[in-house]
Formats: structure tokens, sequence, C-alpha cells
């Protein structure tokens, strides 16, 4: 499932616990409502596979020099297992269906950096 929540402060990732981290992608815009005076203020909304908008990734041993590496990774776990990985790197373009496959993981792998390299970019 899908989920979107909305804050007023920005955010990027927060540690959840030694093997996991929760990355908040996809922000947009967006406007939280004060339940109980109705006002509403600018935020940022975030869409993810966890009840606070966030996505989980598994990630151990995250550190400030190996931060983005680890994200990338745990970005293109969600899309592919460790030996669907290596089986895919290690066919490489030697048949049609291999190459087909290879460009896919080549197109997501880019798509994950983009994204971690957008959410590391922000200012909070």
């Amino acid at each position: 499932m899908i989920y979107t929540a909305t804050y007023t402060e920005r955010k990027n990732f927060v540690k959840f616990d030694d093997s996991h981290v929760l990355l908040y992608l996809n922000e947009q815009p967006g406007e939280v409502t004060n339940p109980e005076t109705g006002e509403s203020a600018p935020g940022y909304s975030y869409t993810g596979d966890q009840a606070d908008g966030s996505t989980m990734i598994a990630a151990e041993g995250v550190t400030d020099e190996n931060r983005r590496d680890k994200f990338v990774a745990g970005l293109i776990g969600l899309h592919y297992d460790l030996d669907a990985q290596i089986a895919t790197l290690a066919n490489g373009a030697d048949t049609p269906e291999h190459a087909a496959e290879l460009t896919q993981f080549a197109t997501l792998r880019k798509q994950c950096k983009g994204e971690v390299d957008e959410l590391l970019a922000r200012t909070l």
C-alpha cells in the first residue's frame, strides 16, 4: 500500500533501527490543516510504503561517508533482491533478453541515484 503524509517541516531520512532507514521520497509542496482551527499552512508532502509517507529500506552500517551508496542500494533492493542483481549484472548483454534486463536495471539504478541525491541535497 502507498501512503502520503504532509508535514509543516521538511524531512529527508530517519534511522528506523540498526538494519533499516526511512527515506522521505517524492517530496511535493503540500498544505497542512490544523484540525482545531481549520487554518492551513504550507508544508511538504511525501509518498511511500509506510503510514508516515516514508519508504523503508534495508541499510546497515550507514555512515556519513557511505550514506549515498547505502541508500541507493537499499532502494534498488526494493525492486531486485541481491541474487537478481548479481544475475542481471553477470548476464550482461549476451542475449537480447539479458540486454533488456540490464537496461531496465540501469534505468532503475539511475532513478534511485536521482531520488537519493535530491533527498540528501535538501536543506532542513
